[in-house]
This record gives structure tokens, C-alpha cells and sequence, in this order.
């Protein structure tokens, strides 16, 4: 497989990997066989635990809260001068919830319970948080690799935006209210649907 083929097909095969991770993941939770593996990943994780990592995971978490992402959202309507494209951006983080939660009920997996550091309702897997930072900010990571600017602008950029979802999946973790499997999960199904997503809207959007 040589790299001009990568180049001209990173969708699909991106898109086959990530429902690949996603398939053997539910396969091994049907099975009752990611326990350990969660166990083990909470573990390494929970020895950061102090007073200032609680916060800053806590403001990650917020990051892709419910109130947030609208605020956002709807700045991005009422200021963008490409009306389409704020639209498009709206409905992304809409279908991207109505698709985790279709999901939640499908699998009804429960949080975890002894170790939360804050309370969620609803169910575990996968992470709402991990699925709908990616959608969000993985679109806008999308649209600054195509637009026309610096490369150091557009890496930094980019390169923050998904330090800053790698993060937000990770304080789940950390605060308890998620199984690692939960937001790899996420992640996956996440991707899988961004990249449907993209080739469906983005030409619609690209001058944003």
C-alpha cells in the first residue's frame, strides 16, 4: 500500500479502521471481556488524581458541555459571515448527539459507580462527551487543513484542536463517569460518522 494510495483514500480506510475498533470493542463488552482492560486504564489514570488535575479535567469536561457547545454554536450563526456553513456546523453536533444516544439505549451499559468525581444521568457507552468534541472539533480541524494560511498556523491550530478532544475523552476517565472502552469507543463511532458527514456537507461549507 503505498502512500499516494493512502493519500487518495484516508476516508475509507480511516472509516473502515474506526468501525473496526468500534465492532471489537462491543464484541468484547457482549463478552465481558474489557473489564480488566478498564480497570487497568482507570488505574494509571486515577494516580494524577489532586486538587488542581480535578479542576483542570473538570473545565476540559465543560468544554464539550451541553451549554457550551450551544453557546458556541450559536455565536458561530450569528457571527459567520457564511450562513450555510454555521448551519451545517450546528447540525453536525445535532446528529452527532441524536447518534450517541440511539446508541446509549441500544447497548443501556451503566456508568461507572464508586469512583465518579461529578454525576452524569444516562447511560455509558459510548461517551456522549468523546463522540460529540470529536464531531465538533474534528470538523473544525477538517476546515483548517483546507483553508489557505500558514502551515505553522494551520498546524498549530489543528494540533490544539485535537490535543484539546484527546483531553476532553481523558477527563471522562479521570472524573469517573466513563469506562475507557466508553470513549475509545466514542472516538471511533465519532470518526466513522465525521467522515460521512464531511463527504456529504463540505462542499456545501468550504467557504466558511
Amino acid at each position: 500500500m503505498n502512500k499516494k494510495f493512502i493519500r487518495n483514500h484516508w476516508k475509507p480506510i480511516i472509516f473502515s479502521l474506526c468501525v473496526l475498533i468500534f465492532l471489537c470493542i462491543v464484541k468484547m463488552l457482549m463478552q465481558d471481556q474489557i473489564r480488566v482492560f478498564d480497570e487497568t486504564i482507570y488505574r494509571i489514570i486515577s494516580k494524577l488524581k489532586c486538587e488542581p488535575i480535578t479542576y483542570f479535567f473538570k473545565f476540559m469536561s465543560f468544554l464539550c458541555s451541553t451549554e457550551f457547545l450551544i453557546i458556541i454554536t450559536i455565536l458561530i450563526m450569528l457571527f459567520s459571515k457564511n450562513k450555510k456553513a454555521a448551519f451545517y456546523i450546528g447540525l453536525n453536533v445535532v446528529l452527532c448527539v441524536l447518534l450517541n444516544q440511539a446508541f446509549k439505549y441500544l447497548f443501556m451499559r451503566e456508568r461507572p459507580i464508586e469512583i465518579n468525581l461529578i454525576i452524569e444521568k444516562g447511560y455509558s457507552f459510548p461517551s456522549g462527551h468523546s463522540m460529540v468534541s470529536l464531531a465538533f472539533y474534528g470538523l473544525f480541524i477538517y476546515l483548517i487543513a483546507h483553508k489557505k494560511m500558514k502551515k505553522n498556523k494551520k498546524y498549530l491550530y489543528c494540533i490544539s484542536l485535537a490535543v484539546l478532544t484527546l483531553l476532553i475523552g481523558i477527563s471522562r476517565i479521570y472524573l469517573g463517569v466513563h469506562y475507557a472502552s466508553d470513549v475509545i469507543a466514542g472516538f471511533a463511532l465519532s470518526m466513522a460518522y465525521l467522515i460521512i458527514y464531511i463527504l456529504i456537507v463540505y462542499k456545501k461549507m468550504k467557504k466558511i
